[in-house]
C-alpha cells in the first residue's frame, strides 16, 4: 500500500511538472531559416491584460544571412490575432519586427501561435507564441 501511493504521488508530480511546461516553444528552429534569421523572441508573454483591451507586442528577428530575407506570409491561428509586418526585403545584418495582436475578448489564459514563412524555407513555417491571461469581464453598473 504505501509503495502503491508513492507511485501514486510521483506520478502526479510528474504530470502537474509537464503540464506547467506544456506551453513553451521548443527552442531549436528546424527549419532552413536556421542559419539564416536569428529570432530574437520566439515567445512573449503580456501578464494579465484588462478584458476586451487589445494587447499587442512585436517579435524581433535579425537576418544573419548574406541574402536578403522576405517574410512571406504570417498567419494566426484564430480570427482574434492579428499580424503586421513590413513586406519588404531585410538586409543582411539587419532586423524587422513582426507585431502580433490580441483581442482580449475571452477571459482567461490565453496561447496563440503564428506561424512565419520566409524565402529561406517556404515549405516550413516558424511558430512564434503570444501567452498571456486576460482578467474577467467587468460587471456591469447597473445604476442602483
Amino acid at each position: 500500500m504505501k509503495h502503491l501511493f508513492k507511485s501514486s504521488l510521483l506520478f502526479c508530480s510528474l504530470l502537474l511538472a509537464s503540464t506547467g511546461f506544456a506551453q513553451t516553444l521548443k527552442s531549436v528552429d528546424n527549419s532552413q531559416n536556421a542559419g539564416k534569421v536569428e529570432w530574437l523572441d520566439r515567445q512573449l508573454t503580456t501578464g494579465n491584460v484588462p478584458f476586451g483591451q487589445a494587447v499587442a507586442r512585436e517579435f524581433k528577428f535579425k537576418n544573419i544571412s548574406s541574402e536578403n530575407l522576405i517574410i512571406l506570409q504570417v498567419k494566426s491561428t484564430c480570427h482574434c490575432t492579428v499580424t503586421e509586418w513590413d513586406r519588404s526585403p531585410v538586409e543582411p545584418g539587419k532586423t524587422g519586427t513582426i507585431k502580433v495582436t490580441y483581442d482580449s475578448l475571452k477571459e482567461g489564459d490565453f496561447y496563440r501561435i503564428v506561424s512565419v514563412t520566409t524565402n529561406f524555407d517556404s515549405m516550413q513555417s516558424v511558430p512564434l507564441a503570444l501567452a498571456g491571461k486576460v482578467d474577467k469581464k467587468p460587471e456591469a453598473n447597473t445604476g442602483n
